[in-house]
């Protein structure tokens, strides 16, 4: 097998998979934190990244029959949750090319800090140095 290619977000925090890491969405991007997956709660998502899809199947949840596939994580083949391709029912059909992530499937990752602000100038102005020949000419002014 060879080199998987990952994508990497620019966020202040987004969710990564569990078993590799590998950045998966925005935190900005879910659209519902009341969601419930096969294994816990979940979240309805807009956008995924490093994400392959397993085949289309159709499926009974919790609000009827939805044609979905699984979404696996690209880099280390992990289950994380399904994407909605088509829902039967008129009134769920916002779901329609939407992602579901399972909590327990995924966690949340902070962007590093950026690195603080150099420091102001201080008000007062810098002591003014004097060089090693201006020292050694001060010694004779008193002759």
């Amino acid at each position: 097998m060879g080199l998987v290619f990952q994508e990497f977000l620019e966020a202040p925090s987004i969710y990564t998979c569990v078993g590799c890491k590998a950045h998966v969405a925005r935190r900005d991007d879910v659209i519902s934190r009341t969601f419930q997956g096969r294994l816990g709660r979940a979240y309805l998502i807009e956008s995924v990244v490093n994400e392959r899809l397993g085949k289309v199947e159709d499926r009974l949840l919790m609000t009827g029959i939805h044609t979905v596939c699984d979404l696996h994580c690209r880099v280390c083949g992990a289950v994380i949750g399904w994407k909605y391709v088509r829902a039967h029912d008129s009134a769920q059909q916002y779901k329609e090319g939407r992602y579901v992530l399972e909590q327990s499937r995924i966690t949340v990752t902070a962007s590093p800090t950026p690195p603080p602000p150099p420091p102001l100038p201080s008000s007062s102005p810098p002591p003014l140095l004097r060089s090693p020949l201006s020292q050694y000419l001060e010694g004779f002014e008193g002759e």
